[in-house]
């Protein structure tokens, strides 16, 4: 189990990589986004930005903005965004990223019928997943609610995509998300990455873990008794010092707290 941070767009990417180095984190999965971390930011700022992760020995995932829509009716619109996600293919790239999470459309329902929105959607994916692999990124689509792609349209987009999932346990445990256990039974298979925050289990908050009403010991269980591979703490707090925290409790959760003590001894003796 690997665990990560996702920068906040509004900070300097560096600054990010440095704070998450300094908490001891494995890896950053960078949202490529408007205002800070933007393609053409980045590439202007590439020296310093790898530099930073060689210092941490940091590995690399990426992530796009969840606005960027993937089913819009307007295919001139649909055009030009599939041409932003390419820029920022090209960003992750030069970063020696190897996986690229993008979500399902969150257009308002009822703005086209629903077998339209599923197959406008799984057009755009095969077009982002042939540009994504010609620039070396795995592909994976992340769940959001049964508003924007039920599990019902995933099977669908599966049966015609060779992708993976990035499995959002938080999403998943919203009053529209199915679940995180009927995910589990569809795509345990598909699941490449995994974001983990906390709700109330109505609403989609990315709250610290242990802040909200998700089961956490339940969830990291059943996630540990098949998965093993990047996690990825999507804590939304002004108060950064709860993805630290958040760090501790998902290693006690998976390793138990004397391995995790052990641990952490070893990555900080004492003096």
């Amino acid at each position: 189990m690997i665990i990560g941070a996702m920068n906040s767009p509004k900070n300097s990417l560096v600054e990010e990589i440095q704070l998450f180095g300094e908490m001891g984190f494995d890896f950053v999965e960078v949202t490529i986004e408007h205002p800070s971390a933007t393609p053409e930011k980045i590439m202007a700022n590439k020296k310093t930005i790898m530099d930073a992760f060689h210092s941490y020995n940091f590995g690399v995932l990426t992530h796009y903005p969840w606005y960027f829509s993937v089913a819009h009716p307007y295919s001139r619109i649909q055009d030009a965004i599939v041409q932003e996600f390419a820029k920022a293919f090209d960003a992750a790239s030069e970063l020696g990223a190897k996986k690229a999470t993008i979500h399902t459309e969150f257009l308002p329902s009822g703005i086209q019928d629903r077998p339209i929105h599923v197959a406008k959607t799984i057009e755009t994916v095969k077009r982002l997943s042939k540009e994504a692999s010609e620039r070396g990124l795995q592909l994976l689509i992340e769940n959001f609610n049964q508003g924007s792609f039920s599990i019902k349209e995933f099977k669908t987009l599966f049966s015609e995509l060779d992708i993976g999932m990035t499995l959002d346990i938080g999403h998943a445990s919203t009053s529209e998300g199915e679940g995180m256990n009927n995910y589990l039974a569809q795509f345990k298979k598909r699941i490449s990455h995994v974001h983990l925050h906390d709700n109330d289990r109505r609403s989609d908050q990315h709250l610290p873990l242990g802040a909200g009403k998700i089961d956490m010991p339940k969830a990291v269980s059943e996630l540990k008794s098949f998965y093993d591979g990047t996690i990825t703490l999507e804590i939304h707090s002004s108060d950064r010092e709860y993805l630290k925290i958040g760090k501790d409790k998902l290693e006690i959760l998976w390793y138990g707290r004397e391995h995790h003590e052990r641990n952490k001894n070893y990555q900080q003796p004492k003096k």
